[in-house]
């Protein structure tokens, strides 16, 4: 079946040629149709808290976010002149200086916050409008719209220099490994053919997120590089046989498919893995990249075999010496060491499992802009969240409204209080919300507290009465008192109704009502769990069930509860596939056992240097990781393991493990030079630490595997060799 197939795919090799040649061009319009998704909170599953509320204020609510723009050594009626002009750019709700609390003075600067609200959907154009109104100002601006900007146009930037600088590496590392000066292009056509196809069907997905679109192509590109040597050099062997080229070719694919395939399989397993993460995140990045390993072994069976027949002859002028490692120095180094070396290793992996298990995760991201940074120090962190419950506008609501603002107020987490700044119905329009009789309206107004009774009788206005429903009697029977009430009376009973419409506009929908609540801590602050707990207490008591909170403390809570789960059921699949794939390949139990409990200890090693060096892990990087090396770095142990059941067939023991090491050598440095380059590259050039963070656990992680797989399997299979043989 193999050989028929093999003859198709070469007898039809122009065909398939063109018709991934027809589909690359089209992948070049449909990459900018991928629409790119740089909300993490939006991967969260629909039953968490932060989901709920979300979905519920954005059918009560307009999604509103926070812009703070300081102004430096500007005066104050400069300030206050910017601050309206923000104020009228279409979007922006509100833009409040306050000189109360809004100025600070540092080394011989004076600095004075105005506190934007914006409409979201709107937020990018009015952060460019609010650059250019200041651009002759010296200024600072913060908040999602920035942070989210920087974040785009880092990646963007970043992108083709981390591509550029691993394909420079591994373009080295070809021209080292490979035979001829031209196969390294035929590898690079190939792989960027799969890696074009992979990322022009992104389209067909609603979004994908940034952290796949930034991580996809230079992970595909180290992933699949093993296939195309795979091929090539059994097409070279084959060929120095004195085999004529299509024959060679077909005795190549034959050959070649089941290590192939077998390969990609554990590859495909760990990113599958990725799938069943509660965080859809996992989903994301799981499908993209199992997609590409899967187009990568379509380009590989359908597209190399026409490129290495078709440049055969050229293959044969530039050919050159190869750089050959025989593996003598690490088959020496493991036969002389006898048990002190792989003793040393197996503490090694036990002191990584009991590191690891102590790690510190974190679920924020570091990366903020110096602007952000200095804002933070000068004003502290501007942390916020909704509440959410039931719009009730009686004497009843607003007293458990108010009860709510002042139980919130008395939080304290680690001896601080925890709510800065409460907003709420109850708490910027609390006059509207105060009862009055004449008298109390009287100061109200402006007016003797006799002509407002007279008026009141005018209006049959029986007292007390809420200033809300003062304000709107007033307010329908403007024409006809006028001329009771002094100019600047009715000015400011105007100004009431304004700030009274302007209130219930941003704190009742249509069956809830809000409060949103500035904290005192930051994102990542330890005492965020105990914070989220606590207000979720007082609002649960008051209000029962039928409430909700959002805001990025309890989706980063919401994302901590669920990552514990998480970490066992992504760590749990990827060693079950691949030990199952593993054990079907060789037919055996004890060697999947052995290959997985190599590379899960390296993974632990992995993990405790992150711990040890970082001080906590970004939750993100430990998934992703642990389904990456676990998936790819196990092909160096299972081509060792199969030169060793070969060779052990007629050699003993010592022997077939020393000379498995010096076969597998050149295909294991030649594939996790590429990994290792791939991870590094990406963790030194990008400046995004989601982004980086993997790329340099990656780099580590199959450092530590490839030590692992050429130091410590190969003693490994000399004392458990009755159970492999």
């Amino acid at each position: 079946m193999k050989q028929k197939a093999a003859v198709f795919i070469v007898r039809c090799r122009i065909l398939w040629m063109g018709l991934l040649v027809i589909l690359s061009a089209l992948s070049i319009f449909s990459v900018g149709k991928t629409r790119i998704n740089y909300d993490l909170v939006s991967y969260l599953s629909e039953d968490t808290d932060t989901k709920r509320g979300l979905t519920l204020m954005q059918g009560e609510f307009e999604e509103t976010s926070l812009m703070s723009v300081v102004l430096t050594d500007t005066d104050e009626e400069t300030v206050y002149a910017a601050a309206c002009l923000i104020e009228n750019t279409d979007g922006v709700i509100s833009a409040v200086y306050d000189p109360a609390e809004g100025v600070r003075s540092r080394d011989r600067h004076t600095y004075r916050l105005i506190s934007v609200a914006m409409n979201t959907d709107q937020e990018e154009a009015i952060l460019d409008q609010t650059e250019l109104l200041l651009a002759d100002l010296p200024h600072m601006i913060s908040g999602n719209a920035r942070e989210s900007r920087d974040l785009q146009q880092s990646i963007m930037r970043e992108m083709p220099l981390i591509m550029l600088v691993s394909c420079i590496i591994v373009l080295g590392i070809l021209l080292l490994m490979t035979s001829s000066w031209l196969e390294p292009l035929i590898f690079f056509a190939v792989i960027g053919v799969s890696i074009l196809l992979n990322m022009g069907s992104n389209w067909v997905f609603p979004s994908i997120s940034f952290v796949t679109f930034a991580v996809t192509a230079i992970l595909q590109l180290a992933l699949a590089m093993d296939y195309s040597i795979m091929l090539m050099n059994a097409f070279d062997r084959l060929r120095k046989t004195g085999m004529e080229i299509r024959a060679a070719m077909v005795q190549a694919l034959s050959e070649a498919f089941m290590p192939i395939v077998s390969s990609s399989l554990t590859t495909v397993a760990g990113m599958l893995a990725l799938i069943f993460m509660r965080f859809t995140i996992g989903f994301d990045i799981g499908i993209v990249l199992a997609k590409g390993i899967l187009i990568s072994l379509v380009t590989v069976f359908f597209l190399m075999p026409g490129l290495l027949t078709l440049s055969a002859p050229l293959l044969d002028k530039t050919a050159h010496k190869t750089l050959t490692l025989s593996g003598g120095f690490f088959a020496t180094l493991t036969v002389k060491a006898k048990g002190i070396l792989p003793a040393m290793l197996i503490i090694l992996i036990a002191a990584g499992a009991c590191l690891q298990g102590q790690s510190t995760y974190t679920y924020t991201m570091r990366d903020t802009s110096e602007d952000a940074r200095i804002i933070s120090d000068l004003y502290g962190q501007s942390n916020q969240i909704v509440l959410l419950f039931p719009r009730d506008y009686s004497d009843e609501g607003i007293s458990r409204q108010k009860t709510l603002a002042e139980r919130l107020s008395l939080l304290r987490v680690s001896g601080q209080p925890l709510v800065r700044q409460i907003m709420s119905m109850v708490t910027t329009a609390d006059a509207a919300l105060t009862y009055y009789d004449a008298a109390s309206a009287a100061s109200l107004l402006g007016r003797k507290a006799a002509d407002v009774q007279k008026l009141f009788d005018l209006l049959h206005i029986a007292t007390p009465i809420r200033g809300d429903e003062l304000i709107r009697h007033l307010s329908a029977a403007m024409g006809s008192i006028s001329f009771l009430l002094p100019k600047d009376s009715l000015q400011q009973l105007a100004d009431a109704q304004t700030l009274l419409e302007t209130a219930e506009k941003a704190f009742n929908g249509s069956h809830y009502s809000r409060a949103i609540l500035t904290l005192d801590l930051p994102l990542s602050s330890p005492f965020a769990h105990e914070a989220i707990a606590s207000i979720k207490n007082i609002l649960h008591d008051l209000y029962g069930n039928d409430c909700a909170m959002a805001g990025m403390m309890l989706a980063m809570d919401d994302i901590a509860t669920s990552f514990s789960g998480d970490m066992h059921r992504v760590t749990l699949i990827t060693d079950g596939l691949v030990f199952l794939i593993v054990a079907i390949s060789f037919r055996s139990i004890w060697i999947p056992l052995i290959l997985v409990g190599v590379i899960q200890g390296a993974i632990w090693i992995n993990m405790s240097f992150s711990n040890l060096y970082d001080g906590s892990i970004f939750f993100m990087c430990y998934l992703i990781c642990v389904a990456l090396q676990m998936g790819a770095t196990i092909d160096y142990g299972i081509l060792l393991t199969s030169h060793y059941r070969k060779l052990r067939k007629e050699l003993p023991a010592a022997a077939a493990a020393r000379q498995a090491v010096g076969f597998s050598l050149q295909t294991v440095m030649t594939s996790g030079l590429a990994l290792i380059t791939a991870g590094f590259s990406v963790g030194i050039v990008s400046s995004v630490f989601y982004i980086s963070s993997i790329g340099t656990m990656l780099g580590r992680g199959a450092v530590i595997s490839v030590a692992l797989v050429l130091l410590l399997l190969p003693c490994l299979l000399k004392w458990l060799d009755k159970k492999i043989v």
